[in-house]
């Protein structure tokens, strides 16, 4: 996404290619995405025969496009994702030879798989192609559609190019021959082409794709309603007047997120709108967000529950949704610069999305549970295969969030090892930043470049910090202005100086809301923006299920470079009951004598980590107990 200038948005992301992520645990998860995600994506894409529909699609495949399919019906939208992030990859390296020619020839096949009516989706061909529009409730076709305008977007983006964008073009005007005002209703069954829309009004400045947006948008519960009415489908009322987070996560978040590129483009017409995605995203985080930013807590439906249901085993939280919030909150970010929403990204970005991915890059996560009892594995492939490049097009996409500006001020939204380019107060602020965030709090500033005049460097000042991190330029202490979250140091820069600080990371046990049912009586731990969690790997002797912790006991922080790609590891104690025979009674007298426990030594490491060794139980929200145990 990339809102410049948009009249609803106080900040605007710096421009693709001014900022990259140069080392660090960010660096090494977009270099296994390069290295390994990408071409592992593409190659169960052939595989699982996504590919080979739209070849057949296109005639560049002989066999029956209808009877030969393979997959689920919105398979089309796998390939399409994997094309944007392989886009976005493409613009960091241009000269990837490999990679260019994957992308050319993806293109020739969506060229040749479109209808002359701009029409494009494989599954709908042939004896099919009569369903077409038939039921935008259940068959994805504008989901479809969404992505494929995205990585149209992507690829225009990086390369210059317009061959996939007039592929776009041409079906964005046939969806609106066939929907809108005179035309028949039309809410998206799942949401996802409305931000797509925003962003091809983006690319191309055709103001028409911004008004498709809005009206998609209110399609949502507007009579007749085109999609039942239900709130699963975000269709019970007209969404300027929801304010609970309902439904499907993944449609919902989509959603909250199109509405609000919709709301930033155009605030003067859509202030109810504006005040509805403020009002969900409250709900959202106040009552129905995991501690991980994951989001989901039902697995029937996909769905959010009700208000303060979120169990830990049985959590859903969908990689998909992950990916949504981290979306939804940098846009809310982008229209507002309150600090809550630079901390969701961080949040859900170094625990709830990375979890999704394997530390070898081959095995993803659909479902990310807060409990576990040792059954729960990433896997290579999904029969609904959306999670794994949804996951590689936002890690592939990562420094394009990392940074946005004001007129005069570069702000800081993830902390990373890397560099950006930016234009405020009239010149080029360039910064090269050294730091082992979030492993370590120190963080290095070398000013490369700067404009002659003042301007700000505005560095986050996190929720969970108990003090601002304390900047100096060139060893000497600088007094910033604290900013809705952030530190904001304005001077005149020099080229040649180096800002430093630090973080105070402190271990920091966490209590849900005491109508959070299945976590009364227990804490999480968490460290700067990492929340941690035990695993079996690391407790032999004891059960994991069978720990719990004091509410003030001691943590150390351990650097652990050998484990795990490299981690940190908060170890501590806690006490121990034995494990209950298998044939202990389910239910026993309340009085009954308590086994003695036993102390024990506990290795904590961050959720996003866990499931790289040997399965096992692995529990995050800990029982607390006295020292006695009680």
């Amino acid at each position: 996404a990339d809102p410049r200038g948009a009249p609803g948005a106080l900040l605007t992301p710096v421009p693709l290619r001014a900022a990259e992520l140069t080392g660090g645990p960010l660096a090494e998860v977009r270099r296994r995405n390069r290295e390994v995600t990408l071409e592992t994506i593409y190659r169960r894409c052939e595989e699982c025969g996504a590919i080979d529909n739209l070849r057949r699609a296109g005639g560049l495949l002989g066999g029956d496009p209808v009877a030969d399919f393979q997959g689920q019906y919105y398979a089309d939208s796998d390939v399409h994702k994997w094309l944007e992030a392989a886009c976005w990859q493409l613009a960091e390296d241009p000269d990837d030879a490999r990679l260019r020619e994957r992308i050319d020839t993806v293109v020739t096949v969506l060229e040749a798989a479109q209808d002359e009516d701009g029409y494009l989706n494989s599954y709908f061909v042939g004896e099919r192609a009569a369903r077409r529009w038939s039921n935008i409730r259940d068959e994805h076709e504008m989901y479809c559609g969404g992505h494929l305008v995205q990585a149209a977007v992507a690829h225009f983006r990086a390369t210059g190019e317009r061959r996939l964008l007039e592929v776009a073009i041409r079906f964005a005007a046939h969806v609106w021959s066939v929907f809108g005002p005179g035309r028949r209703p039309g809410a998206d069954g799942h949401p996802e082409y409305e931000t797509a829309l925003v962003e091809l009004y983006r690319a191309t400045g055709d103001a028409a794709y911004l008004e498709q947006a809005l009206w998609f948008v209110e399609q949502h519960g507007a009579e007749p309603r085109a999609i039942g009415g239900r709130d699963y489908h975000l269709d019970h009322a007209p969404l300027a007047e929801q304010r609970e987070v309902v439904g499907h996560a993944v449609r919902a978040l989509y959603l909250y997120t199109g509405a609000t590129d919709v709301v930033t483009e155009l605030p003067e017409r859509t202030g109810p709108l504006g005040e509805a995605v403020t009002a969900l995203w409250r709900d959202f985080t106040d009552r129905k967000r995991y501690v991980t930013g994951g989001a989901g807590s039902r697995h029937e439906g996909e769905a959010f529950g009700a208000r303060w249901e979120l169990g830990d085993e049985r959590a859903y939280a969908e990689s998909c949704a992950s990916v949504a919030h981290f979306q939804w909150a940098w846009r809310m970010f982008l229209r507002t610069r309150a600090g809550e929403f630079r901390d969701a990204m961080e949040e859900v970005l170094h625990n709830g999305l990375l979890s999704g991915i394997g530390l070898d890059g081959e095995e993803f996560f659909y479902v990310n549970p807060l409990a576990d009892n040792g059954g729960h594995r990433r896997s290579p492939w999904f029969g609904t295969a959306c999670c794994p490049p949804n996951l590689a097009r936002l890690v592939a996409s990562l420094p394009s969030y990392a940074f946005a500006t004001d007129a005069d001020t570069l702000w800081t939204l993830l902390l990373a090892e890397g560099r950006v380019r930016a234009e405020v107060a009239g010149g080029t602020l360039e910064l090269a930043v050294s730091t082992a965030y979030p492993w370590e709090g120190a963080v290095s500033i070398e000013v490369v470049n700067a404009p002659e005049g003042a301007c700000g460097i505005a560095l986050p000042l996190p929720g969970w910090a108990s003090a601002p991190a304390g900047w100096a330029v060139d060893g000497a202490g600088v007094e910033g202005e604290a900013v809705d979250g952030f530190t904001v140091l304005r001077r005149v820069w020099r080229a040649g100086e180096v800002l430093t600080g630090t973080y105070e990371l402190p271990v920091r046990p966490l209590a849900a809301h005491p109508w959070v049912r299945a976590t009364w009586g227990r804490i999480a731990l968490t460290r700067g923006p990492l929340v941690f969690c035990l695993e079996q790997a690391d407790h032999e002797g004891v059960d994991v299920r069978d720990v719990a912790v004091e509410r003030d006991g001691a943590w150390e922080v351990e650097r652990r470079p050998e484990l795990l790609g490299g981690t940190v590891v908060l170890r501590g104690t806690g006490l121990a009951r034995p494990a209950p025979a298998a044939d202990a009674p389910l239910y026993r007298p309340a009085d009954e004598p308590r086994p003695a426990v036993e102390r024990v030594a506990l290795t904590a490491v961050p959720y996003r980590l866990w499931a790289n060794r040997e399965p096992g139980p692995m529990q995050l929200w800990l029982p607390v107990v006295s020292a006695d145990g009680a």
